[in-house]
C-alpha cells in the first residue's frame, strides 16, 4: 500500500465522521450496514492488508459480523508479476525476474466503545502467513530466493463509516508486532525474528494500517 498518502486521507476523512453528527449511538447496530435488529449474520468485502518480510501487501477481504460488536475478518493475497530486465540469458541479454506471493490471515476486530453512530474505536488482533517467492536470472542460471512469515498483531484502532455512503467504511490501525521469518537464497536458509510497534512493515516505520470495507 502507499500508505502515507493513504492513511493521511483515512485520519482526515474518520476524523470529518467524528464530527458528522452528534447523536451517540450505543450499538453499532444503529449503522446502516445491519438490516436487522441485532445486526448478526451481516456480510461484507473489501480490501486489506497482510505483513510480509518486504512490508504490508494489499489483500483481499470478507467480513463476517458476528455481533454488532465483533467483525471477524478473513484476508487473502495471491499472484505473480515479472521484474523488467531484471536479470540475463545465457547471451547477456535482459531477462525479467519472476515473481510470486501468497498469503493468508484471519483478523478479529471488537468495539471498545462509540463515538458517535459513525465511528467507533476497536481492539484488533490478527494471524497471518504469507509466503514469497523470487527468481533471478544472470547469464542463464536462476537462483530463486524465498520467504515464509508468520505474523501477529495486536492493537488498537477505529472504523468509520462515511456519511453519504454509509454500509462503506475506513478502518485505521496500530499496535504490536511480531513476525517469524524463515528465508531462503539458492539453497541456502536463515530464520529471523522481528518485534516493532507501528503498522505492517517491519524496514521502515509506518504509524497506521488502512483497509475499506463494504457491508451488505
Amino acid at each position: 500500500m502507499k500508505k502515507p498518502m493513504l492513511t493521511g486521507l483515512a485520519v482526515a476523512a474518520v476524523l470529518g465522521l467524528s464530527l458528522a453528527s452528534p447523536a451517540q449511538a450505543a450499538r453499532r447496530s444503529t449503522a446502516p450496514a445491519a438490516s436487522s435488529s441485532d445486526g448478526d449474520g451481516k456480510w461484507g468485502v473489501g480490501f486489506g492488508y497482510l505483513p510480509s518480510r518486504g512490508g504490508a501487501i494489499d489483500a483481499l477481504s470478507a467480513t463476517f459480523r458476528v455481533n454488532p460488536d465483533l467483525d471477524l475478518d478473513g484476508l487473502l493475497l495471491g499472484g505473480m508479476s515479472s521484474t523488467s530486465n531484471g536479470g540475463t540469458d545465457s547471451s547477456g541479454n535482459p531477462v525479467n525476474d519472476g515473481n510470486s506471493s501468497f498469503g493468508l490471515g484471519v483478523q478479529g476486530r471488537y468495539d471498545l466503545a462509540h463515538a458517535n453512530e459513525y465511528l467507533a474505536f476497536q481492539a484488533v488482533g490478527r494471524l497471518s502467513y504469507v509466503t514469497l517467492s523470487n527468481t533471478h536470472t544472470v547469464l542463464g542460471t536462476n537462483t530463486t530466493s524465498t520467504s515464509g512469515q508468520i505474523g501477529a498483531f495486536v492493537g488498537i484502532g477505529f472504523e468509520g463509516f462515511i456519511p453519504a455512503w454509509r454500509s462503506v467504511s475506513i478502518e485505521v490501525n496500530s499496535g504490536l508486532n511480531i513476525q517469524l521469518t524463515g528465508v531462503g537464497v539458492g539453497g541456502v536458509s536463515a530464520n529471523e525474528t522481528a518485534v516493532y510497534l507501528g503498522a505492517s512493515n517491519a524496514n521502515a516505520f509506518v504509524p497506521f494500517n488502512l483497509a475499506v470495507h463494504y457491508y451488505f
